[in-house]
């Protein structure tokens, strides 16, 4: 697992290091109120493409994992076309009417949409049938290509609609090719109808997963525009795009090889062995995850100075350290604990985990707004994701209790707590230069997490690397 785990690592890790790179361009190149333009469009982008092709998604992750021998490919490209047909018009209409937009970024949105859920379904398949390296490749060149259109888009254009048409066509370009590439399994339907009835009573009542899990970022972004003002949903929407690519990229490395091998355990077989396979994935997981989160906090002061151009700064500073907690709990809600109601199919539990966050995240964020301005706002998302998580906990206990081992956790804050001891001891020696700051501080504190963990054996990484060095050397386990 941890092997498959490192190619999705890195094909997650670089595109979010160009991610990285680029987001110190838009917010150098873009105004406040431009990249506003961006990040709720983006966001609005990803609510109306979880809404109207999430199902189709996470089915074909479900149940290509189970069978990856069946061609389900014909049967989700007839899905994708009739739903891009209806949903063109219908989500043009409601996003000029309610959004007020204008037809340039009506067009952005909804270019972005129908081009990201297409790549997203040509992944999905390379995952779930375990095909890491050409998923990672795809992965990488798409964040290439959409970095280069959506840098020139921006350095010309001045507008954050040109973000969305630059990366849009990324992921167009890619899906595309993956279509022509496996154009004669278009021609061969392989999916039989009780097949394509469980695909779709699965499926279906995730579109209003993905209303509810999306719609919680969306709605915090567009609470602030319009209780703040659109400079400060740019600030806002600049700390959670961060905040959210990073800690994104290790939850979705790990969940891409954890969920399908946990499911196909469950299938194959059953409860108990999926059980091992998620606890083991859990210590991956968690032993990943924690340091990611606490370094976010740690280094917000150096990250901000660096990175962040100077129009976002200071916010963008203040909001980090919260938000990386909110965020880290949120990926460990979404990413390790909902693959349980994944694995017995019960979609509807894991609808009300976030029917439950939106709607703690919506009170919350208008209370607190009122209160403490856009801080507020960054403590109604970590209130939600707090709540999502003890409600996910609750929910999956009479159905598929998800592995949470407790004396793992205890290993991963002890390594964790000699870490941010190490960092905090290079932050004070080098707190007159930010990026010698930022560089010490993430190499020095990577390093002593690392050897830590080595040496407590988390994730297995001793065990593993000795083998490993035992197999070059000729030598077999016993």
């Amino acid at each position: 697992m941890a092997s498959h785990a490192l190619i999705y690592l890195i094909a997650f890790a670089l595109p979010g290091v160009i991610g990285l790179f680029s987001f110190s361009i838009y917010t150098r190149v873009l105004t406040p109120e431009e990249y506003a333009v961006y990040t709720v469009g983006a966001s609005v982008s990803f609510l109306i493409g979880n809404v109207c092709y999430g199902w189709l998604r996470f089915a074909l992750s479900r149940y290509q994992s189970e069978a990856p021998d069946t061609n389900f490919l014909p049967f989700v490209m007839r899905c994708f076309a009739g739903v891009t047909v209806i949903l063109l018009p219908v989500a043009a209409i409601i996003t000029v009417s309610v959004f007020h937009l204008s037809a340039v970024i009506v067009g952005a949105i909804l270019f972005m949409t129908v081009a990201q859920a297409l790549f997203d379904i040509t992944q999905e398949t390379r995952r779930a049938r375990h095909q890491s390296g050409a998923f990672a490749r795809s992965s990488v060149s798409r964040s290439l290509i959409s970095f280069s259109l959506a840098v020139f888009g921006a350095s010309v254009f001045h507008a954050g609609s040109a973000l969305l048409y630059g990366i849009g066509s990324g992921f167009m370009l890619f899906a595309l090719l993956y279509l022509w590439q496996q154009r004669h399994l278009l021609r061969r339907d392989s999916v039989g109808l009780e097949t394509v009835r469980r695909f779709t009573i699965y499926g279906l009542p995730l579109a209003l997963s993905g209303l509810v899990f999306s719609g919680n970022s969306t709605v915090s972004r567009l609470i602030v525009s319009s209780m703040v003002g659109a400079a400060a949903a740019g600030h806002f929407g600049a700390a959670l795009d961060v905040t959210n690519q990073i800690c994104g990229i290790i939850a979705a490395s790990i969940a891409s090889i954890l969920g399908p091998t946990a499911i196909k355990a469950y299938k194959t077989d059953g409860k108990v062995e999926a059980r091992r396979k998620l606890a083991d994935g859990a210590e991956l997981f968690l032993g990943a995850m924690v340091p990611t989160t606490i370094g976010l906090v740690l280094v917000s002061d150096s990250f901000s100075d660096v990175i962040v151009g100077n129009a976002f700064e200071g916010p963008v500073r203040e909001m980090l350290p919260v938000l990386a907690v909110s965020r880290g709990l949120n990926v460990f809600a979404q990413f390790y604990l909902h693959l349980g109601f994944q694995i017995v199919e019960q979609p509807v539990r894991q609808v009300v985990c976030g029917a439950t966050t939106l709607i703690v995240n919506a009170l919350a964020s208008v209370i607190l707004i009122a209160m403490f301005g856009l801080m507020g706002a960054v403590y109604a998302l970590l209130i939600g994701d707090i709540v999502g998580v003890l409600v996910s906990i609750i929910l999956l206990r009479p159905v598929f209790p998800m592995p949470i081992p407790l004396r793992l956790i205890v290993r991963v804050c002890f390594c964790a707590l000699v870490m941010a001891a190490a960092c905090l001891a290079v932050e004070h020696v080098l707190r007159f230069d930010p990026r010698l700051s930022l560089l010490g501080t993430t190499l020095v504190g990577g390093l002593v997490y690392c050897l830590c963990a080595y040496w407590l054996d988390i994730a297995r990484l001793r065990t593993q690397l000795w083998g490993a060095g035992l197999r070059k050397l000729g030598f077999s386990r016993s």
